[in-house]
């Protein structure tokens, strides 16, 4: 059984489709990014199955429970999720314990539970000293940490966190990344989580789901979406690609400018197909040779690499390279061994490979 299951999904405001017969499957213990530009739908999903939302048609399941249709209507506090917000929503008048307690207060009475729940959440986030803190007394990563148990003390079934990283110095961020995504885990809770940036979707998601304007163009694993894009919209979303002149010779291996290029997967188009081969700035490998077949022309520095364009044939190719090179250096290109992805003409954006 899926933890979430949405199916043919279309929300509407003021007569225009925010969401266009959208369907998304979230498994048990799963975490599942939306990623895409400010406006494509995310957080609509989000909120419609939060249920802050109305739906003009289709399912949504939690857990097999059907939240909405005709004659059903579960309302959000019914539905057994938490949610996690960009601003953290905290109480300013109120101290973490206090902030964490809410959640639960307006389904249980039992003060005894309450506080024993309490000093177990906050000891799972690493707070368990600061419940008697105010959230002006705490930093980002603590507000944020506040939130999150806040959202799980009601050991709910499907946690969503809205943009949560977003208000955090970058220098935690990828700290608390990790640290929340290895919470959700060992509590076994499936998430969603919406988010406008790749890296955070990189670190934290199982699996993503990118969207573009009320549709998901492409679903699946983060590496997958990275390296064998459906769409050049996927491509370009997801990172720098070079775009190489290509035709197909066979199954395995495309004419290019810079010689043939072979792929490690079969290329699902005709020979003599013409078309764009993509290539990732770090699929191409550089060496110094005095007859090589390109000339770095430009380089930048930015500390975990080094940017290169270089000119081969009326192309310029960025290249990423761990150590800088010589200036004006003639190079020889050559062409990491993966599963080429082939876009041909006569399909515009998408690819075959």
């Amino acid at each position: 059984m899926a933890a979430l299951d949405v199916k043919n999904l279309t929300c509407s405001y003021n007569g225009k489709a925010i969401l266009d017969d959208l369907s998304l499957q979230v498994g048990e213990n799963e975490i599942m990014c939306l990623l895409g530009a400010s406006g494509c739908g995310k957080t609509t999903l989000l909120k419609a199955i939060a249920g802050l939302m109305p739906i003009s048609q289709g399912e949504i399941h939690i857990h097999g429970q059907q939240m909405n249709g005709e004659g059903v209507a579960w309302v959000p506090e019914r539905r057994n999720i938490g949610m996690i917000f960009q601003d953290y929503a905290l109480f300013p008048h109120l101290n973490v314990a206090k902030n964490v307690a809410f959640g639960l207060q307006c389904k249980e009475t039992n003060k005894a539970f309450i506080k024993k729940r309490v000093a177990e959440v906050l000891e799972l986030v690493n707070l368990g000293e600061l419940g008697n803190r105010y959230p002006h007394q705490l930093s980002g990563g603590q507000q944020q940490r506040v939130a999150i148990a806040r959202a799980m003390i009601g050991q709910p079934q499907l946690m969503l966190l809205d943009e949560p990283f977003s208000n955090i110095d970058t220098q935690v961020r990828m700290r608390l990344i990790s640290e929340i995504r290895d919470l959700l885990k060992g509590q076994g809770i499936s998430a969603i989580f919406v988010t406008h940036s790749k890296e955070e979707a990189f670190a934290f998601s199982d699996r993503m789901a990118l969207f573009q304007t009320g549709h998901i163009e492409q679903v699946g694993r983060p590496q997958a979406l990275y390296q064998q894009p459906q769409s050049r919209f996927v491509a370009d979303f997801l990172g720098l690609a070079n775009y190489v002149p290509a035709t197909v010779i066979d199954a395995s291996t495309v004419l290019t400018p810079m010689g043939p290029i072979a792929s490690e997967a079969a290329i699902n188009a005709e020979p003599g197909t013409s078309g764009q081969l993509m290539l990732r700035p770090r699929q191409i490998q550089l060496s110094l040779t005095e007859q090589g077949n390109g000339r770095v022309i430009e380089q930048q520095f930015l500390g975990t690499h080094t940017r290169c364009v270089v000119e081969c044939q009326s192309l310029h190719l960025e290249v990423s390279t761990n150590d800088p090179l010589p200036a004006v250096s003639q190079v020889n290109i050559n062409i990491q061994p993966h599963a080429l992805t082939f876009f041909p003409e006569s399909q515009g954006q998408k690819a075959v490979a």
